[in-house]
């Protein structure tokens, strides 16, 4: 009996995490003290989420089986109970493993689905930008720690974006150029290079993919939302290492209204994973905050709380299964 309280308990953790706590950290405003550790918690809430739901359909079969959890799961050493006593599952444990299997089966084919989508949507874009740039680079902008080539694209509309991938690629126009000074052009490639760095496509995608499993639910595109714009200030603190604020705003502001072909990590706006972030009013929005937080500036938050809310994130994710393994 106690193993189905705790997978009632798995479950309804999972509902709390997409439901409540999702939007109540997306309406949250500290987040933008410390962007980072922020994105950390959105991932743990994201994994904690699917784990629970998985972890309580096994709980229930192994209920089915034996009083403690570890029993019901591996029986002997070296045998998988489960799969090996199925006679012996009750109407509890055989509803335990069919949630298992439907939703390890579903994550796994919205996964799928969508790491093709991207993967197609940019390959697409990169062959079109080597025939549309000539692999032509920026002058003096060389090729920036794991940030990979910057390309320029003979186009009057100023913009610039991270085209990312195995090999990812800094996108800048020729308006932009022409419109920005050589300090601007530098905070610009220092933003969308630590898109680069900092694998940002792969932060969003799991949110993405969360949109289109439950796209019925308000709490996932408020968490796509937040994690876009928290990927761009964190960009933004990576490129203030090495340009000024006022730069990097001014350049924000004089490309602002343009949108990225399609990239990722626009420093115009669109989100990092090659999402386009939503609809222009969102963009607005988003540039409006970013903007703000660097022309106003933002007190960090305190150290004490970066830990905990690091240690948060690492008891939503470590805690359940530890708690189940010793029960």
């Amino acid at each position: 009996m106690l193993l189905q309280v705790e997978a009632v308990g798995l479950a309804a953790l999972s509902v709390v995490l997409a439901g409540p706590a999702s939007a109540a950290l997306a309406r949250a405003r500290w987040p933008a003290r410390a962007p980072r550790a922020a994105l950390v918690l959105w991932q743990a809430i994201g994994l904690g989420g699917g784990l629970g739901v998985l972890s309580a359909g096994l709980t229930l079969a192994s209920g089915s089986l034996a009083d403690r959890w570890l029993a019901g799961v591996t029986g002997v050493p070296g045998v998988v109970a489960v799969p090996s006593r199925w006679s012996e599952l009750d109407g509890w444990g055989w509803f335990g493993v069919g949630l298992t299997a439907c939703v390890g089966m579903w994550l796994v084919g919205v996964a799928i689905s969508s790491g093709v989508r991207v993967s197609r949507a940019r390959r697409t874009h990169r062959q079109r930008l080597e025939l549309i740039a000539g692999a032509r680079r920026v002058p003096g902008a060389g090729r920036g720690a794991g940030g990979g080539e910057v390309f320029l694209v003979e186009h009057p509309s100023p913009a610039a974006y991270c085209l990312p991938g195995l090999r990812p690629r800094v996108v800048v126009t020729r308006g932009a150029l022409s419109v920005l000074t050589g300090a601007q052009v530098a905070a610009v490639l220092g933003h969308e290079r630590a898109h680069a760095t900092g694998r940002h496509d792969l932060v969003v995608q799991p949110f993405i993919a969360w949109v289109r499993t439950l796209p019925f639910l308000p709490s996932a595109r408020a968490a796509l939302q937040a994690v876009g714009l928290l990927v761009e200030m964190h960009a933004d603190d990576l490129a203030l290492r090495e340009c000024r604020p006022g730069d990097l705003a001014a350049a924000l502001r004089r490309i602002r209204a343009s949108r990225a072909p399609g990239g990722a990590g626009a420093v115009a706006g669109a989100g990092a994973g090659g999402t386009g972030a939503g609809a222009p009013e969102e963009l607005v929005a988003r540039t409006a905050e970013r903007l703000a937080r660097l022309e106003h500036g933002s007190r960090p938050l305190p150290v004490v709380s970066v830990l905990a809310v690091y240690l948060g994130a690492t008891a939503l994710v470590l805690l359940p299964p530890l708690v189940l393994v010793l029960s």
